[in-house]
């Protein structure tokens, strides 16, 4: 009985002290701040009602994340292993897999042959033109021993928890219909050896000490590149690979590695939900769940499948930086919070590395952006500023952490984790173009911070109360927290979502809207505190569909109906107006949900709404 009163008195006294301290590390949109860390601040008691506020729940976790990182490319083999400098490797390689001296990488994408950041064109079962060879008696990965593996070893002996993922642009060119890497599709007669390609590549690199986690069957199946190895392959085509050739092989080698489907854009999940849907496809315990591309379509397409396959798994695997950005800093920020809170377990740039003109490459990418720069001629490394943003992350959510639920609030954006160390790590994104300062709301205490027009920053904090995600801890209680049904509530603040999808918003302040409306489709906020009753509601609205009729129900979708109001058509899915409802038997603290109805599949967005 003496321990344990001890120990709560152990408890309390860290959470009065070290456990209120709150670590801060800032990147700019100048880039005059570059992760770079600020004057810690405190916990201190009650919340101020006129100040936008970010709240945070611990005990509803989301999903597992595994990482953050890039592809380690021909290319970035290449410049990192033969042309840094020997001496300089280690130090690099720190400053990107270590997670005290660097960002800590801790997922990474291997392209199987060349893909669009490659020196040449090459596979690993090249043949003279005409020639085949369907038992793979030339196999050989001899090109990754050079560059590649050395450093993916020395990534691995740096952080043991890095993830692996492989995929082909192309397979060899004797299995396609062009008989070449660039163009095409994969012959009938070649599924087969298809799969015993990926097994021997997989099987290869386990004996070269770098195990193979995850592999696509190919990447971006519905791009077919003009200068650079790219296949075409359709879900009915990808379905029929999967089911009948490549689940099989891997289950005949006995190999432990698991498939993400698809690989390719958010603009056309109907993709990924086929192959899903084939006879034991989702239950298949070496079917890992969805790979996506961030380069069209809005993140909220990952909530849509989560839904549809909850117990799969969705991977960001490709979302490069690029001359084509406006913002490289906003847009990192918006893209990789929106992902996590659209169940994102990874978040993968593109090039590892790149030399100063984004190269070399053959006939691919010119424009995308690297983690590192390796200067051709002289050695001498530069970090773009995706390598910071991508750090505000990698750095401190590591392999495990579970993302929670937090709100979004008028300009600002957040992602929430708890790592395994139980510590919490909050990543916020000032979208407006001024300074905004905020309160961060955590268990009944708060905190306050000013971040200056467009500028993100992580906050990290440890107390011995965090619990894993989803579960209460063994000492002391957790302060329900309520939302001021007076506040303007973001959209995106949802806790849960049906036929919706959440996407970057152009209207003032920026953020997030959710989109996509169909009849039925709905949003459920939790512990919305309507006081002693409010008479009307604004809702921020756009529409260049038909428009359509917005609900507001307490405790259910079904539940009493406290407005009801008519939303028209605006002119454009980016042009907002304010509508205000009459709102009657509103009173105390609910659940809200929001439903959406109309004729037809294209109603209108949603960006906020506030009682009054």
């Amino acid at each position: 009985m003496k321990s344990a009163i001890v120990l709560f008195i152990f408890a309390l006294i860290a959470r009065e002290s070290g456990a209120q301290q709150v670590n801060i590390w800032l990147t700019t949109d100048d880039q005059m701040a570059l992760l770079q860390p600020q004057p810690a601040v405190r916990f201190a008691g009650g919340a101020n009602a006129s100040v936008p506020m970010l709240v945070i729940d611990d005990l509803a976790g989301h999903q597992t994340v595994e990482g953050f990182g890039a592809s380690m490319t021909d290319s970035a083999g290449y410049l990192l292993n033969e042309v840094l400098p020997a001496a300089n490797l280690p130090a690099v390689m720190q400053a990107l897999f270590d997670h005290k001296k660097g960002i800590g990488i801790s997922f990474l994408r291997n392209p199987m042959g060349a893909s669009d950041l490659a020196r040449t064109i090459y596979s690993y079962d090249d043949q003279p033109a005409g020639a085949t060879d369907p038992n793979l008696a030339s196999f050989s990965i001899s090109h990754d021993q050079a560059d590649i593996l050395p450093l993916l070893v020395m990534a691995k002996n740096i952080n043991p928890h890095i993830k692996m993922m492989g995929n082909p642009w192309s397979p060899p060119g004797w299995m396609k219909t062009t008989g070449s890497m660039i163009g095409g599709s994969l012959n009938a007669s070649a599924y087969t050896a298809l799969a015993s390609y990926f097994v021997k590549y997989l099987q290869a690199y386990a004996a070269a000490g770098v195990p193979v986690d995850y592999i696509s069957l190919q990447n971006e199946p519905l791009n077919v590149p003009t200068n650079y190895p790219g296949m075409s392959m359709s879900s009915t085509e990808q379905l029929n690979f999967l089911q009948n050739y490549m689940l099989p092989a891997l289950k005949a080698a006995n190999l432990a590695t698991r498939v993400l489907v698809y690989d390719h854009n958010w603009d056309t999940p109907g993709y990924p939900e086929t192959v899903l849907s084939g006879s034991g496809i989702a239950s298949s315990p070496a079917v890992a769940g969805t790979a996506w591309h961030w380069y069209g379509g809005p993140p909220g397409a990952m909530t849509t499948l989560h839904n549809q396959f909850p117990a799969l798994g969705n991977y960001v695997t490709e979302a490069s930086g690029g001359t084509w950005i406006a913002d490289e800093v906003k847009t990192d920020f918006e893209m990789i919070v929106n992902s996590m809170r659209n169940w994102a377990k990874s978040y993968v740039k593109w090039g590892l590395a790149l030399d100063q003109n984004r190269g070399p490459y053959d006939g691919g990418c010119n424009t995308c952006t690297p983690l590192v720069t390796v200067n051709s001629q002289s050695g001498a490394v530069s970090y773009p500023i995706d390598y910071y943003t991508l750090g505000h992350f990698s750095k401190w959510v590591m392999p495990g952490s579970t993302e929670v639920w937090s709100s979004n609030a008028p300009g600002l954006i957040d992602a929430a984790f708890v790592t395994p160390e139980r510590t919490l790590v909050l990543v916020a994104y000032n979208d407006s173009a001024i300074s905004q300062t905020f309160q961060v709301w955590w268990r009944g205490r708060s905190f306050s911070y000013t971040l200056p027009a467009l500028a993100g920053a992580t906050f990290t904090w440890t107390d011995p109360e965090i619990p894993v995600a989803g579960r209460r801890p063994g000492i002391g209680a957790i302060p329900e927290y309520s939302i001021a049904a007076a506040q303007q509530i973001q959209a995106s603040s949802y806790t849960q979502i049906s036929n919706l999808q959440s996407e970057p918003c152009t209207d003032t302040d920026n953020g997030f809207d959710i989109g996509y409306a169909a009849d039925g489709s709905w949003l459920e906020y939790d512990n919305i505190d309507f006081g002693s009753g409010l008479s009307a509601v604004d809702v921020r609205w756009a529409s260049a569909g038909s428009g359509g009729t917005l609900e507001f129900h307490l405790d259910s979708g079904s539940g009493p109906m406290i407005a009801q109001g008519s939303l028209p058509v605006t002119g454009g899915w980016e042009t907002w107006q304010t509508y205000p409802m009459a709102v009657s038997g509103a009173q105390g603290v609910h659940k809200l949900y929001v439903v959406f109805h109309g004729t037809t599949t294209s109603l209108g967005n949603l960006n906020w709404f506030r009682f009054r």
